[in-house]
């Protein structure tokens, strides 16, 4: 697929830099070790690997664990490695900072000694800095990421018409709670029992088409869910309800108790969404929901890749995964807004339910680090290669075109991200419909391993749920969080 890229890099006359100057160490067959924490970027960040090897004779060793894997405990063991160390690793976001900053992991950017890379490291904006105090910078950006229900235009149109695909997008952004919650309702019983209605969005009418077509018929479900992750019932999912209450990552981080125990009806709101959703999944809401056999992350982006959903919850940084199980799809996908049902006077973040229900959450996901421990010569061989990853054509191709990402310094006016899910994402920035990703700054592992365990083992595991379920779920979320918070 053919891809271009316009963006603005002040660092642009780096390109011409001589790369590769170290020398291995004795007893290693590598100039220096990379831990890459993007899964879903592992094929493509080997191949840049290789052809930076090709161009400059520099190896690097590179790591990468599975899609969907938490690699905080295999990074851990590499980093207290007499002689395994990273020189390269990803930090997700100010609040695991602090980890790495105690164990004195993080090398401070202005204390690099490459000059190119001073120079790349002076153009990123302040807003994208991985820092504790606002001013020390201690990353580089991967890219900008964004998240939300993705959805095939092709099965939208087998759903209510080609001429009314664009109408249906803009309509459902716009779209309140209750219209989205009934136009679920409708796909579901037209899915499953071809029943011919009309749907209400913003206003606007919308008419299932009488006679199914071929991929109308392919449907089985509204939601493909990775019913056995814990993550699909924490992390970004309950983000939503957490940009309602805090603002940003440090605010939930600093959070009292009172500001958390604030946020009640918009955690019964998450759990009415987490209820929807695994609702009209691929499977019955129950043990087999959550059978990592039949119902892991692998299946979900099949099911909907296949066009056996019609909507997946995921980010751009599935892109690659979706269209290796589908190549049809790769030009035909769009974000669209996860909603929660909620009033104006619930939310305490600052956002309307308007700018809530109609935007995405547009973030930069993890950065690359320097490992203030490694020997000098790796650290100066890790700058030239992030200089190179960053600023040459050659390596922004592998970011933009291999790796589906898009550039943290791309210009939402004059870019495009030559895919469609990273098209969707800069016309949301452009529009100014995003949100943030706040729960980043939850306790460690609370949104995946006591949030998303919880539900899984207490209520997606269940068929039926009691009629106190969002009451309960919003008490075990004030509860287990102020907990985990140590209030």
């Amino acid at each position: 697929m053919k891809r271009k890229l316009a963006v603005m890099l002040a660092a642009g006359a780096i390109a011409s830099m001589v790369f590769g100057t170290t020398v291995k160490a004795d007893d290693k067959d590598y100039d220096f070790y990379f831990f890459n924490i993007k899964g879903e970027s592992a094929d493509a960040m080997q191949a840049a690997v290789d052809a930076y090897e090709e161009e400059t004779g520099v190896k690097i060793k590179l790591f990468t664990l599975g899609s969907g894997t938490d690699s905080t405990e295999a990074l851990r063991a590499d980093l207290q490695s007499e002689d395994n160390k990273p020189a390269i690793f990803g930090v997700g976001n100010p609040i695991n900072l602090i980890e790495y900053l105690e164990g004195g992991f993080v090398m401070p950017l202005n204390e690099a000694t490459n000059e190119e890379f001073l120079a790349l490291a002076e153009e990123i904006p302040e807003d994208f800095y991985l820092s504790r105090d606002g001013e020390t910078n201690y990353g580089v950006p991967l890219n900008v990421e964004g998240y939300g229900y993705i959805a095939d235009t092709r099965v939208i149109s087998s759903l209510f018409g080609e001429e009314n695909v664009d109408a249906f997008l803009e309509a459902y952004k716009t779209a309140s709670y209750e219209e989205f919650e009934a136009m679920v309702l409708a796909m579901d019983d037209y899915i499953k029992n071809g029943t011919v209605s009309e749907i209400t969005l913003d206003g606007q009418t919308f008419s299932f088409v009488e006679e199914k077509d071929e991929r109308a018929e392919k449907l089985k479900c509204v939601f493909a869910v990775a019913g056995s992750e814990k993550w699909t019932y924490g992390d970004h999912l309950f983000n939503i309800a957490v940009d309602s209450v805090f603002d940003s990552a440090i605010s939930a981080e600093t959070a009292t108790a009172e500001q958390i125990e604030a946020g009640r009806p918009v955690y019964e709101a998450y759990a009415k969404l987490l209820d929807l959703g695994t609702s009209y999944a691929q499977t019955e809401r129950g043990p087999e929901l959550i059978n990592q056999s039949t119902n892991g992350y692998d299946q979900a982006v099949a099911c909907f890749a296949n066009g056996e959903s019609v909507f997946i919850k995921q980010g751009n940084w599935c892109y690659t995964n979706i269209v290796k199980a589908n190549a049809d799809i790769a030009d035909t996908m769009t974000f669209l807004p996860i909603k929660l049902d909620v009033t104006d006077d619930m939310l305490t973040s600052g956002l309307t339910v308007d700018q809530l229900n109609s935007s995405i959450p547009v973030f930069v996901p993890s950065y690359y680090c320097i490992n203030a421990k490694c020997s000098d010569e790796e650290k100066e061989a890790a700058q030239e290669f992030l200089v190179w990853l960053n600023t040459t054509e050659q390596g922004l191709k592998f970011v933009v075109e291999d790796c589906a990402f898009i550039p943290y310094n791309a210009d939402p006016e004059v870019t495009s991200a030559g895919y469609c899910l990273g098209d969707s994402i800069l016309s949301y920035l452009k529009d100014g419909s995003t949100i943030t990703n706040a729960y980043t700054g939850l306790p460690a592992t609370y949104a995946t391993y006591t949030l998303g365990a919880h539900m899984m083992e207490n209520y997606v595991n269940k068929t039926e749920w009691e009629e106190s379920a969002y009451s309960d779920i919003a008490d075990y979320v004030i509860s287990s969080w102020k907990e985990a918070a140590g209030l």
